[in-house]
Order: structure tokens, then sequence, then C-alpha cells
């Protein structure tokens, strides 16, 4: 079967995977008049959009190397998006502590920040300072403070939820006409095979089975650790662009103990940097990285010695808590690139024409981020309008029209700033659904804002399906406190009514929930769900080998 604009005319560009990249092309794109196709082959936001810091940085590791290009860039493109999506985007301030035993001067990082404040265009957030040990010990109590010579807080970004960043850009390319569709994967990459253009793709939707071609004139691969994989499915030898190393985070439960700012610090016994990042009432320690040639993207693990070496780490910078392995709620592990095979240096994102290759019309993003995603996105429209020239169609809508607010009085407030804080202007459209079932205006599980209104939205206008999609993607339920155990059952009745399924099938939905978050998650702790389940602390079998010679 063809897939096509409803019209019957060709898509300009199919986009091969749906994370923070290719979300935000999608939008460019669209917004710009071209017709667009996004596949990807699980769900929204389920690779390394969801596997990160979730920080929005401005480039301080390009300063300290001295590349300022890349430094302008990062910067520009925090600002941008601290400006443009403040219901996600919000600035968060950092302390970054100095000790005695590290090489680096207070001076020098003191004038390290100052550029970095200075090379900020249209600055958001406040200028960096500079504290004394007593000011940081009355500051940050849990904070280490022997051999402390100063501390300096600056501010990055935070972004709580990437996944509704992701979404946020899809939705907004959904409005302007484009066509989106998760659990489609690709097979093959057409008339490259014979070293022609690249001209459409063939897909097949992996919950039905069903087989589909779709024809374009650019086909853009934006797999993100999945990049190799498409190139190989133009049929032809392509050369490895991606060396990937594994990026581990844990997450800790300090039951309101822990810092209040994060924190940035030399706090690893390999010299590598540390950050201990406050997030919804939880702290995400990270990041560990290790080489992670030939190992696939989804059966990514974090390693047992990633989450001793975070763990230890993070009890020498916070001795006022003193942090152990029952206060690890879960870990998490993603690939994140890390340059061209061959390569000992970490590349900013780059774009990416294999015509170089001698297939003109298929263009790569290597190397995105939450950052610089909507940056990457400016080029790839470049890139478009370079091969296929200006879109035939008149531009898509540049900005979401105003809505009306609607009658939302019967939500509580705190609700509605929730709401806010989660869609933005789409919120009054996500409160419609509690104003026509008010079921649907309780909460999902305990505990927890989230609403069965969300619920309901996230199948009609996101494409959830799972119990999954929504507690770990949609929501952050599953990914805090209890980890959605306790609000499965809930979510799944609201999917039963949604769409149709039968008693039997919301059971297993249910069942599939915790199949899916051993997946993503390796759970460390089994503790008491705050909703009466009990959350077991045995995860799957690991993947992987321990800690390499």
């Amino acid at each position: 079967m063809d897939a096509t604009q409803r019209d019957g005319a060709p898509y300009d560009v199919v986009i091969i995977g749906g994370g923070i990249c290719g979300a935000a092309s999608a939008r460019a794109l669209t917004r710009r008049g071209y017709r667009i196709l996004l596949l990807e082959r699980a769900d929204f936001a389920s690779g390394a959009t969801a596997a990160g810091s979730r920080l929005v940085q401005g480039g301080l590791q390009y300063l300290e190397s001295w590349r300022p290009r890349q430094l302008h860039e990062s910067l520009h493109a925090r600002e941008r998006l601290l400006r443009s999506r403040p219901h996600l985007v919000r600035p968060q301030p950092f302390l970054l502590p100095v000790y005695h035993d590290e090489r680096r001067a207070p001076a020098l990082v003191r004038a390290g920040l100052t550029i970095y404040d200075v090379l900020t265009p249209r600055k958001v957030a406040p200028w960096s300072r500079t504290f004394s040990p007593r000011a940081v010990e009355r500051m940050e109590p849990s904070l280490a403070t022997v051999g402390l010579r100063a501390a300096f807080g600056f501010h990055d970004g935070l972004v709580e939820l990437p996944e509704r960043l992701c979404l946020d850009n899809e939705a907004e390319a959904r409005e302007g006409g484009a066509d989106l569709r998760n659990t489609a994967a690709v097979d093959f990459i057409l008339g490259s095979e014979s070293g022609g253009r690249a001209s459409g793709v063939d897909y097949h939707d992996v919950l039905t089975g069903r087989r589909h071609s779709a024809t374009a004139r650019v086909v853009l691969n934006a797999a993100g650790p999945w990049v190799d994989d498409v190139l190989q499915a133009t049929g032809r030898p392509m050369r490895p662009r991606l060396r990937a190393v594994r990026g581990t985070h844990v997450v800790l439960d300090l039951e309101g103990r822990g810092p209040s700012h994060a924190l940035l610090a030399q706090g690893r016994r390999d010299g590598e940097p540390l950050t201990v990042v406050p997030w919804l009432g939880l702290h995400i320690v990270g990041v560990a990285e290790s080489p992670a040639e030939g190992e696939r993207p989804e059966r990514t693990r974090p390693q047992p010695y990633e989450i001793d070496e975070l763990l230890d780490a993070a009890d020498r910078l916070l001795p006022g808590v003193g942090v152990n392995r029952a206060q690890a709620l879960y870990a998490y592990a993603g690939l994140q690139p890390w340059g061209e095979p061959g390569t000992r240096w970490r590349p900013a994102q780059r774009l990416i024409d294999h015509a170089e290759d001698g297939r003109p019309g298929l263009l790569s993003i290597v190397g995105g981020t939450l950052t610089t995603a909507e940056a990457t996105a400016d080029q790839v429209v470049k890139a478009v309008r370079r091969t296929i020239g200006r879109a035939a169609r008149r531009s898509g809508p540049r900005a979401l029209p105003p809505r009306a607010p609607g009658n939302v009085s019967f939500l509580p407030p705190e609700t509605l700033a929730h709401l806010r804080g989660r869609y933005g202007q789409r919120s009054a459209d996500v409160a419609a659904y509690a104003g026509q079932d008010p079921s649907l205006a309780a909460p999902i599980g305990p505990h927890h804002p989230d609403i069965g209104a969300q619920v309901a939205y996230a199948v009609e206008h996101e494409q959830a399906r799972t119990v999954g999609d929504v507690l770990l993607r949609r929501t952050p339920v599953g990914r805090t406190r209890g980890l959605g155990r306790a609000a499965a059952p809930r979510v799944a009745a609201i999917l039963q009514a949604r769409m149709g399924w039968s008693d039997a099938e919301r059971a297993q939905a249910v069942r599939d929930y915790e199949l899916e978050l051993h997946r993503t998650l390796t759970v460390l702790r089994g503790r008491e769900d705050p909703g009466g389940g009990l959350a077991s602390g045995e995860p799957p079998a690991p993947a992987a080998e321990d800690r390499p010679a």
C-alpha cells in the first residue's frame, strides 16, 4: 500500500526517527510548507531523547576546550529554548564547587563563567556569581565543604520532560499538516540501491505487520543511535557514521535531604565531571560514560560498576546526605554519539549530505542533542531547499492560533497550573476531556498531579497505544516514586474505553507495562509504592558484560 498526502501528492521529505531531532526537523520543514512523513519504529521519544541528563546546556565543555563556534551555537540554542518553550524548559541554578585537590584555580573558573555570560545572546537567566565556603554551607548543607576554596553559581536549562518537548514539536508539525506515525519501521530506502536519488521508503507497521511504501524527494535519517542501521537500508555498503558511548545515570530518592541547586563538580575518581540534578522530587546523578562499540541501542543497560562509581562519587560530594544504594531508585542508560569511528573527540552535531557518497537525496543527522535540535532542524531546512528548492505549497502555521480558554473552572487551580506547565497553549484542549467526562478530572494515581484527561488526550492526539506510552513518555509518572505501578490499572482502564479493548486485553496491558518498565529502567530498590503496590527491586538479568578490561 502506498502512503501519500491526502491530496494524492508524494511527500517532499520522509523523516526516519521520532526523537527530538526528527520532531524538530518535522516542525521546521512543515512551517516552511514542505509535505512531511515522519516514521518512528517504536514510540516517539523512546530512544536517546529520554536517556540523557534532561539538561539544556550552554556548552561549558566547549569553553573548557575553547571551541568558540560550538560554544556560541550552544549558548544561542539554550536561550532560544528558554524563550520559546517556557512551559517545558526553565533556567536551572547550578553550583560549581572548586576544592583544594583540583588543578583548576578559582580565578580561572570565574573568568570562564564571565565569558560564558558575555557570549550569551539575549540572556534569560541571571549572571553567574561567586560564593564563599561559608555561604555555600548555608545554601547547601549537604555539600562537602572540607577543602572547598570557592563555589560559583550559574544557570543552564532543565527540561523536566524531554519526551514532552519532542511531542510539542510533533504537535506543531501535525497542526501544520505533517503525517506522523509511530510503530512504523523502515525496511528499505528506495532508489538508492541502484546509485540513484533516494526516492522514498518501504516500511511496515510493527503492530499489524502491514507493509507500505512512501515516495518522497528527500529522505532524512534522524534515527539517533540507529543512524547506521538506517544507512544499511539503502541496500549498498555505507561507511559507519557513528561511534557511540554508553551514558549511564542513577536516580536517587533522597527524601527531601538533597541539594536544591544542581551541582557540577570534579567528583569522579577518574577526573570526569559529576552532575547532581534535582528532578521532580528526586535527583539524577550522572553521567558515567563507557565505550559501547557494537552495542545495540535497544539493549543498552547500565552496568553494575557504572552504578557503583556514580553512587560513590555522589556520596563523596554529599556527605551530609550519606548517599548509599538503598536510596537508588533506578538507573538508566542510552547510547550517545561520540564522533565517527577512528576519532578521539566528541564533535558537535552535524548534518551529512550523502550525495558525497553517491546517494543524493539522503541526509543524516549525527550527534543531535536536546539543546541543538532546533538549530540542526534549521540546517535541515537549508539542505532540503538546496536539494529540491522551496516548497510548492504555502508555508504551514508559524505559531499556534490563539486558543479560547473555555470554561475550565471545574478543575482545581493546581491542576490547571499543572496542565499549563505540561502542555502550554494546548492545556485547554486537554482539560476539555475532563469537561466532557468528569471522571477524567481525577488523578491517575496517588501523589501525582496527572489526570485521566491527559490519558484521553494522549490516545486521541499523541498516538499513545500502551500503558508505557502514557506513563513513561506522555507523563513522567513511571519514572518517579512508585514507578507508575499504582497508576497502571487506571491508565489501562481509560485506554480500554478509548480503544475498545476487552477485559483480557486491559489486564495484559498492565502486565506488558511491567515488562516495558524493566526494559527501560534498571530498578534498584524494592519499596512500598505510595499507592499501596509493591515495587519489586529485581531487575532482569543484565544484558552486557561487567567492567571492561
